[in-house]
């Protein structure tokens, strides 16, 4: 059996080429490209089309999410194992919405490591128990989100005018409301939100995809 052909993506050199070095001593992983960019590395799985990518996620340039949803959308074949140590319930599932077959933690040993790339480059998705724990959790936060009441039409023309950065007095003007009714309304999307603040209720509202 040939080698899988594999291609590493991670900004920070030393554990990049510690792995590159580690597995190029085997026989059977073959390292046909690393990258410490996200850009640089989306152009070289396309061009190369690996077996398996294994991808950080915070990467300069582009982010390791950013570069698996352009692979999904391109139609590649690569197979992508997300591999860092940023962790946290909603990355975890947007990943795998998005096509990755595998997510581990950098604190995993080479041969886990290893084991892993082998199985998704046969095809198998991977999923340790501590990321099968944090899928759990996401999936019922995000029911326990869909049970709150949901924005209506108003809040969220006034939760994207404040994304914006307008204040209250400007989004009364823009449109020809109170400034006490644009607060009425910004308390209620905190409510519905679970939230204490304007900046707090808009990273939630990205997070649910109630703003784009």
């Amino acid at each position: 059996m040939s080698a899988y052909r594999i291609v590493i993506a991670d900004d920070h050199p030393v554990y990049r080429e510690g792995l590159a070095r580690n597995w190029s001593e085997t026989e059977e992983f073959s390292v046909i490209g690393q990258s410490g960019d996200g850009r640089h590395a989306l152009a070289m799985i396309l061009r190369e089309q690996p077996d398996v990518a294994v991808l950080d996620l915070r990467l300069p340039g582009m982010d390791g999410l950013a570069v698996l949803e352009q692979l999904r959308d391109r139609e590649c074949p690569t197979r992508v194992l997300i591999l860092t140590a940023y962790v946290d319930s909603a990355t975890v599932f947007r990943a795998f919405s998005l096509g990755a077959r595998g997510f581990m933690e950098k604190v995993a040993s080479s041969q886990e490591i290893a084991d892993t790339i082998t199985a998704i480059a046969e095809g198998r998705t991977v999923m340790t128990t501590v990321t099968q724990d944090i899928i759990a959790d996401e999936l019922r936060l995000r029911e326990t989100k869909d049970a709150r009441p949901p924005l209506t039409s108003r809040e969220i023309e006034i939760l994207r005018l404040a994304a914006e950065g307008n204040s209250s007095q400007q989004i009364a003007l823009s449109l020809f409301i109170s400034v006490a009714t644009v607060k009425t309304h910004l308390q209620h999307i905190y409510e519905k939100l679970e939230v204490s603040d304007r900046a707090a209720a808009v990273a939630q509202a990205l997070r649910n995809g109630v703003l784009s």
